[in-house]
């Protein structure tokens, strides 16, 4: 089982933990896509130190075009293996938050789930989930948590269940043609594009998407985050741009 992960970085020079990365590198059968939006810091550079004599790569965007985007193009990248058969192909697809906020026990255990719950039942996807189960080291922002929690029960009035979690930044999907339309066109949304991506597969396909979501053992929130002021005000528009595309009529094309 092969894993393609999207690293969507931006300006991470000042937080960057080479360690981390070269412990995350170690993962068998982990391919990482660090994708550079638009940096300029050493970001780059930093990303190009870690992945040396691995098979795990570098891309950049020529502007910085924001969180969702850097997925989206790390993701169909990914995707493309799967038409190229000079390509490694990957069984399960999805991307990973630049922070370092993640360790390696629940990266590795994420992909274990993955292998049970989506290769062997009816499930599409598999989601990490920052739960504080008793337990668990979770330690999230209260503002942000609550923030979180607001906008998951807004956007699932008139849906139905969304997952618990759906802004955790590590997230694994199963490659097929639906993933790739869900991904054919840039998210109206910088921040809130997983809930977006939920409104785009249930308006194409007529049924949600399949989460399994898996409970962290440890997270913890890391200085720097780029959501500030003006990016929480930004959030009530996405908001507005979720619920337009749930209301999209629904039309299955696979």
């Amino acid at each position: 089982m092969t894993v393609g992960l999207v690293v969507p970085c931006f300006n991470e020079a000042e937080r960057w933990s080479a360690p981390y990365w070269a412990e995350i590198l170690q993962i068998t059968d982990l391919h990482l896509l660090f994708v550079d939006d638009g940096s300029s810091d050493a970001t780059r550079a930093l990303a190009e130190e870690a992945v040396a004599g691995t098979t795990s790569q570098v891309i950049s965007l020529p502007a910085n075009a924001g969180k969702a985007e850097a997925v989206r193009a790390g993701m169909q990248r990914l995707l493309a293996s799967h038409s190229d058969t000079e390509a490694e192909t990957f069984t399960a697809v999805g991307y990973l938050d630049a922070d370092g906020a993640f360790n390696r026990e629940d990266i590795e255990d994420l992909i274990e789930a993955y292998r049970h719950k989506v290769l062997t039942e009816d499930f599409q996807a598999a989601w990490s989930s920052r739960v504080a189960l008793a337990g668990r080291d979770i330690a999230r922002s209260g503002s942000r948590h609550y923030i979180g929690r607001l906008v998951a029960t807004f956007v699932s009035l008139g849906y139905g269940q969304i997952p618990y979690d759906t802004q955790s930044g590590y997230k694994l999907f199963q490659p097929s043609e639906r993933l790739e339309a869900c991904l054919a066109e840039p998210f109206r949304t910088r921040w809130l594009f997983e809930l977006e991506l939920l409104a785009r597969w249930r308006a194409l396909f007529g049924s949600a998407l399949r989460v399994w979501e898996e409970p962290l053992q440890y997270w913890h929130d890391v200085p720097g985050s780029k959501i500030n002021g003006r990016e929480s005000m930004r959030v009530m528009k996405e908001l507005i741009a979720v619920k337009r595309e749930q209301r999209k009529p629904r039309s299955t094309r696979l």
